[in-house]
């Protein structure tokens, strides 16, 4: 999304304490004789959890967030969405996708004004939920939209894991302050995939609209297919099918043909703004591709770099979904492999990541795992960075769990009790 990052960066440089904030799923069955450990944890998750209120609250209260001091509101990324809605309900959605027009309908709807843009480059299918925020003052809708995202999280964890200590854990995962500090959809993105997952076997007809309902942010669905046919859930492909074409069939009757058009010409220009010309920062970037833009390679050379990850990641999945390995390595593997296999991913899309978390949850961790975790979890909590890439090598040390955990399965008894620390 083409937007102020100034706005993100302010609210960075008044979190002096930034680089603690991290988190880690599931304690409750930590391997070994750790009881100190056992008990401490899940107080320290809740304290997290805690601290990301108050340096909310604080953030409202020093004008930077929300509200600012002079009683306006504060445009984050949300206002996109809000905006989208206003020109929705005014039976213009076509404009939404004109920059200019949308730029103005957010800053006199509103009652405020900011520099750069905030861009809604969604599909009609999204543009159905926006309406419903658009009723409300924009402060007020900023705040139903968390609470109804967070609400969605939760339930697609627990669906992971029926655990609560995985509820306080997932909420003390540090994207999800980066999420609410934009108000973007980095929690319906984790509800959606964790949910869709998690439901493949039971319910394959949820899971496919689950799914269905994700395609309105395709970049996040490249290998949802691949992993569903390789494991033999065509039902799930199927239904998923049919919920996508019958979504994109009520917006387009909705808003109109003109609106899928228009929102195809948008794709293209902001395609080229954000993954050609950086024009939000290629370190905003939080994968392989963005990571090597960043360090200067042309876009030719990142997008061959990208994409063979996404080669190497595909080989993963399709070899895990068709061998009998556990489900729960198998879930966390589509859910980390979706993650690093979208070029177009920020620090908020990383609240996805507690997904493949809760899934590896529910056997326990190990202290090595935990570890990995909380220098996941730190990365994450400290946001875009200039030179090292925080995000995308969090993604990474997940998916080294999953990948740690798939060579463990396979290995002997005899084997596993030789490595104490495991």
């Amino acid at each position: 999304m083409l937007r102020d990052t100034n706005f993100l960066a302010g609210v960075g440089d008044n979190l002096a304490s930034r680089n603690a904030v991290w988190g880690i799923m599931r304690p409750a069955t930590i391997t070994g004789d750790r009881s100190m450990l056992h008990r401490a944890i899940p107080l320290f998750l809740f304290a997290l959890v805690v601290a990301y209120a108050a340096l909310l609250l604080s953030t409202f209260f020093m004008g930077i967030w929300l509200i600012d001091s002079q009683g306006q509101a504060v445009a984050t990324d949300f206002i996109a969405f809000w905006a989208a809605g206003k020109l929705a309900l005014q039976g213009h959605a076509v404009d939404a996708y004109n920059w200019a027009i949308h730029k103005d309908v957010a800053t006199q709807e509103a009652g405020t004004a900011f520099t750069g843009l905030f861009t809604w480059q969604y599909p009609p299918t999204f543009m159905l939920v926006t309406p419903l925020l658009a009723l409300m003052p924009y402060p007020v809708a900023l705040l139903v939209w968390m609470g109804l995202g967070i609400g969605l999280y939760l339930a697609a964890i627990r669906l992971s894991q029926g655990n609560w200590h995985a509820s306080v854990a997932a909420l003390a995962w540090p994207a999800v302050f980066w999420n609410v500090v934009v108000g973007q959809n980095g929690f319906l993105i984790a509800a959606l995939l964790g949910g869709g997952i998690a439901l493949i076997e039971k319910r394959p007809a949820l899971a496919g609209i689950l799914f269905g309902l994700l395609t309105f942010k395709p970049q996040f669905g490249l290998l949802i297919p691949v992993a569903l046919i390789a494991g033999g859930h065509l039902r799930v492909v199927g239904f998923a099918g049919v919920g996508a074409f019958l979504l994109a069939g009520v917006s387009a009757t909705v808003f109109g043909v003109d609106a899928w058009t228009a929102f195809v010409d948008s794709a293209g220009r902001i395609n080229s703004a954000i993954l050609s010309e950086g024009r939000t920062q290629f370190s905003e970037l939080q994968s392989l591709y963005g990571y090597a833009r960043t360090l200067g390679f042309a876009s030719p050379v990142a997008w061959s770099a990208h994409g063979l990850l996404c080669v190497v990641l595909c080989g993963m999945v399709v070899k895990l979904w068709r061998d009998e390995a556990g489900f729960d390595i198998k879930a966390a593997a589509l859910a980390s492999a979706t993650i690093l296999a979208s070029p177009y991913s920020f620090i908020y899309d990383l609240v996805a990541l507690a997904v493949p978390l809760a899934f590896l949850g529910r056997s326990g961790f190990s202290i090595r795992e935990l570890a990995t975790i909380a220098i996941a979890g730190i990365l994450v909590g400290w946001g875009p960075a200039e030179h090292i890439p925080t995000g995308l090598t969090a993604a990474l040390l997940v998916l080294g769990l999953v990948i740690a955990r798939m060579v463990g399965s396979q290995a002997s008894p005899a084997q596993r009790q030789s490595d104490p620390a495991s």
